[in-house]
């Protein structure tokens, strides 16, 4: 199956409206407006930011589209997560349901975003990366002198209260005068004039229903209520609605700096005159600007001043108790207002912490600490994340049934895709000095070390099925190889699998941490050695490990999955392996026979002729008896009813590759199946050669002469060193059947 790349893609001009001007803006609130104007991200709402970072970055179109195969949906594989492997549909969840649905208003801009998952399955690195993503942001202008960096634009909120007082001082006349003295001077009136603003749009217009006015400047200084003056202004700016919602009154700091109720006039400042600063976001150890974290803690360990700041003491008894410097405000929520906040283990939390969750999401406010009597606008995201045991607690509690409704859950499994769990395996590998040359003081690894690893751990992550009794068949199916029943011919229809499964389909088995340890052990016992491990090596630890387990019946489980899955498994895939290296150039012979099948399907199903293999001008029809020879393969097994089908999805498959590439040089690689059944074809043409690994009968020079080739060939072409070639070529001479049905 093809699909449309452009599903997956931003045009350039769409693309252009996610960049801001990198230069920090410095000024006074009406200079800003006019920014605002042309950039309306300046003053986005937290979860809208968020969404255009991620976005901005780019979509691996590629992987995009294998998702879309396995899942029959469409899944965005965003590269801002390119090192996240085998949980792109549960990204694309997050991205989608929390991130992209919030930018359009409504509920989802008032959830918690929660990951649930087991230990191990990368909850805590993708809420890291999310800090990062928030990091590359260009510099964000806020309201100066705000220790929460609060919106511009909350600045709006304070027009009625300051033409009141300027009513009070003989300033206006009339607090509609003071408005409109205000709002004139913002510039309102000049750029309404020159067109800049737009009162006649939809939800402008609606505000100016509500408060009973014209949509005009002249209605506009008659609104005296804050809510619907700023929503006729920021509607009117042709803001969106996820920008209404999460703009407030400013904080107290903010507030004073403006009314001048406690500091000297000198440090007061007129409403449009106000100055404007921008800040970059920065994590928990570069000091908390927007982003900030919160462990878990116990109940008796409790502090609600680390969320929402503390009492100012180096200035009790020297300031008002309703001056706002009779306060810090440093909490966890002050640090992180329009950035992100990260709940660690959120659920171990005591219901203080749950509580203030609610009310910073639903109402978009929190507490301001004591002394102060009085809530502060907050606008960010929240991330709770917690391993699954934990929220199944918190669950089941009746009293926590208000907050379920509240939440964004996310199930964060294990990867169930083996090929992405091989990078995993890599990915983690990589990261330990063994993984140097071996020339450089490494650990060289078997080749099939890290499939047989992956194999063992998604194995252990898959709930059982009724549609195949085989897990091997749905790993090989979620991997999106178009396995069949074997000896049917039965293609696996994997969305029927994925709908079987229990949406805790992944949450329980070994964890990464597991397989690294493994690794790690084999590895450093073999520094002392060879500085290599084989597959023989790992399996034996395999089974110590899992002896290690408490839960007999997982013990059993696993250990079957090993003697009858994966013992078959690895058997097959080293014999293919050595048979290979018997085959002078291999790949090349393997190739040509993938381009002479495919020659004649293609001939097939286009009912026309194909170029005799000599590459004379001769031409003939599609070689029938060849194809089913290939197609006939023991573990493929395509019977002649299901021959027409199966070719049509080869020509398919091939298709989509080529588009996906952009080439139509096609590997034989490209379709496993048909990979697996090319390979057994040629390797059966050695099968003969195979006696010399009898160590009886490898006794001439020249048999000795052919062993030492197939030797240096499984060094130099299949990715072996001295030591792990000596080993595979030893078990296949000790044996028996070791080579049969490859």
């Amino acid at each position: 199956m093809t699909t449309n790349k452009e599903k997956f893609l931003i045009s350039g001009e769409e693309r252009g409206k996610f960049f801001l001007p990198e230069e920090p803006f410095k000024g006074t609130l009406k200079g800003f407006l006019p920014s605002v104007l042309s950039h309306p991200a300046l003053v986005e709402s937290a979860k809208s930011r968020m969404f255009r970072l991620i976005v901005r970055q780019g979509v691996n179109v590629m992987r995009s589209e294998k998702l879309e195969r396995i899942y029959g949906k469409p899944i965005v594989a965003y590269k801002a997560f390119d090192e996240f492997f085998g949980i792109e549909p549960y990204i694309h969840q997050v991205v989608s349901e929390c991130f992209g649905a919030a930018i359009h208003g409504g509920e989802a801009d008032k959830q918690v975003l929660v990951l649930i998952g087991p230990k191990g399955s990368g909850k805590s690195q993708f809420a890291k990366k999310l800090k990062k993503v928030l990091k590359t942001s260009e510099p964000i202008p806020y309201a100066a002198h705000s220790p929460m960096r609060v919106n511009p634009l909350n600045l709006f909120y304070l027009i009625p209260q300051m033409a009141q007082l300027m009513t009070i001082s003989g300033e206006a006349k009339s607090a509609r005068d003071g408005r409109a003295q205000i709002l004139e001077q913002m510039g309102i009136r000049e750029m309404l004039t020159q067109g800049a603003l737009n009162f006649g749009q939809r939800d402008a217009a609606k505000a100016f229903r509500q408060a009973g006015a014209d949509a005009d400047f002249d209605g506009l200084i008659q609104i005296s209520d804050a809510d619907q003056l700023v929503s006729a202004l920021v509607f009117g700016m042709g803001l969106p609605r996820a920008t209404r919602a999460n703009l407030g009154y400013p904080d107290p700091f903010v507030k004073d700096r403006v009314i001048g109720q406690f500091l000297d006039k000198k440090d007061t400042f007129k409403l449009w005159d106000y100055p404007i600063e921008s800040f970059y976001f920065a994590d928990d150890q570069e000091g908390s600007v927007g982003i900030s974290s919160v462990k878990e803690v116990q109940p008796l360990n409790f502090d609600m001043r680390v969320m929402i700041g503390e009492e100012n003491i180096a200035v009790l008894g020297n300031v008002d108790r309703a001056d706002p410097r009779s306060v810090e405000l440093n909490g966890a929520y002050n640090l992180s207002n329009r950035g992100l906040l990260e709940f660690v283990e959120g659920f171990k939390n005591p219901k203080e912490a749950h509580r203030s969750v609610l009310e910073a999401t639903q109402d978009k406010s929190i507490p301001a600490p004591d002394p102060m009597r009085l809530n502060l606008h907050w606008d960010g995201v929240l991330i709770y994340h917690s391993n699954a045991p934990e929220f199944r607690d918190f669950k089941n509690e009746p009293k926590n049934e208000p907050y379920l409704d509240r939440f964004i859950q996310i199930n964060w499994p294990y990867p169930l895709e083996a090929s992405e769990m091989e990078r995993v395996i890599e990915k983690e590998w990589g990261a330990t000095d063994f993984a140097v040359p071996k020339e450089e003081g490494g650990v060289h690894l078997e080749p099939t070390i890290i499939p047989y690893l992956a194999r063992f751990a998604v194995l252990t992550r898959l709930e059982p099925s009724t549609q195949v009794s085989d897990l091997m068949i749905k790993l090989e199916a979620y991997n999106g190889d178009e396995s069949r029943l074997r000896g049917m011919g039965t293609k696996i229809d994997v969305m029927a699998l994925k709908r079987e499964a229990t949406p805790w389909e992944g949450m329980d088995g070994v964890s990464p941490r597991f397989i690294s340890k493994l690794m790690t052990g084999l590895a450093s016992e073999a520094v002392a050695k060879h500085h290599a491990v084989t597959s023989r090596e790992v399996r034996e630890r395999l089974y110590e490990s899992i002896r290690l387990i408490q839960d007999e019946k997982v013990q059993k489980l696993y250990r079957e999955f090993v003697s009858r899955q994966l013992d078959e498994w690895r058997r097959k895939r080293l014999a293919r392996i050595v048979l290979a290296a018997m085959v002078p150039a291999f790949k090349d012979e393997c190739q040509d026979l993938f381009k002479k099948y495919f020659d004649n399907v293609q001939a097939y199903n286009r009912n026309t002729t194909v170029r005799a293999s000599s590459g004379s001008m001769y031409r003939s029809g599609p070689d029938e008896d060849f194809m089913r020879k290939i197609e006939a393969d023991p573990e493929l097994n395509i019977t002649s009813a299901q021959s027409k089908s199966f070719r049509a999805e080869v020509a398919s498959v091939v298709a989509a590759f080529m588009t996906d590439n952009q080439t139509v040089d096609v590997p034989y690689t490209c379709y496993e199946p048909l990979q697996r059944a090319i390979e057994r074809f040629v390797c059966a043409k050695v099968k003969d050669t195979a006696r010399i690994l009898n160590s009886a009968n490898a006794g001439t020079d020249e048999e000795r002469r052919k062993l030492s080739t197939v030797r240096d060939r499984l060094v130099s072409e299949h990715g072996f060193d001295e030591h792990t070639a000596d080993e595979v070529l030893k078990e296949a001479e000790e044996t028996k059947d070791f080579l049969k049905e490859v």
